[in-house]
């Protein structure tokens, strides 16, 4: 028989300060569904991708949105953590996030790579055809797209093939790509720190570019056991 281990579910979402439609009732209504269906994993802590240092802003801002004097923002941390985080009563949110310093930004790597790689450039991308929140489509629909294995994998092939942009002794895609992985880990590591006991069930909310690096990371320690986030979707 396995030892019992802490749970932890990571949900890819996609950024919704992009989608101005979110607000309609409609798209309020398919949000509260996606929460109720989170609510069924049962989640002891709501981690979030913000830094730790931004900690007391977050629970502020949650902590007045369970007393009814904060109108959500269109975020996913809002629009999911604290809606969740109020169903379940929970008392805080969990920023585990780094940001830190890249040596060079990605904009910068992809700018070098069109001027002097650009078939390399060309071939990393030619597979992606990354899911759109259409006006048919409803919110968990469109989480489920994009937490599936073909997409986070996809993904996580595009930022492996990064490492290719550059020559020897000229590793460009490095000075990002180096910061990127190391932002992962650090993800990692935040919520290994959470953690306080084997009955501990983590959601994780992370853009979904970061789900198959960090899923990997947990899985590949062996400290916790990975939910995957159809199974609670569906």
């Amino acid at each position: 028989m396995k030892p019992k281990k802490a749970k932890v579910l990571v949900l890819g979402t996609f950024h919704m300060s992009e989608h101005e439609d979110l607000y309609s009732e409609k798209r309020q209504a398919e949000m509260e569904e996606l929460v109720s269906k989170l609510a069924e994993f049962k989640p002891t802590k709501i981690a979030v991708e913000m830094e730790p240092e931004d900690s007391e802003f977050v629970n502020e801002k949650f902590n007045q949105f369970k007393l009814g004097t904060y109108e959500l923002g269109m975020n996913e941390i809002f629009q999911v953590g604290f809606r969740l985080g109020l169903k379940l009563e929970h008392e805080q949110i969990y920023p585990t996030d780094w940001m830190g310093d890249a040596d060079m930004g990605y904009g910068e790597v992809e700018s070098w790579a069109e001027e002097n790689q650009p078939e390399i450039l060309d071939e990393i991308y030619e597979e992606l055809e990354f899911p759109v929140l259409s006006e048919g489509k409803s919110v968990i629909d469109y989480y489920k797209e994009i937490n599936a294995p073909t997409i986070v994998n996809k993904l996580h092939k595009i930022h492996l093939n990064i490492a290719r942009i550059g020559d020897f002794n000229n590793y460009v895609a490095m000075n990002w790509l180096s910061w990127w992985y190391k932002r992962n880990l650090i993800m990692f590591a935040n919520l290994t720190r959470l953690i306080d006991s084997e009955d501990e069930r983590i959601l994780f909310i992370v853009g979904v570019g970061h789900s198959s690096i960090v899923t990997k990371f947990i899985e590949e320690s062996e400290i916790c056991e990975v939910v995957e986030p159809l199974s609670c979707l569906s």
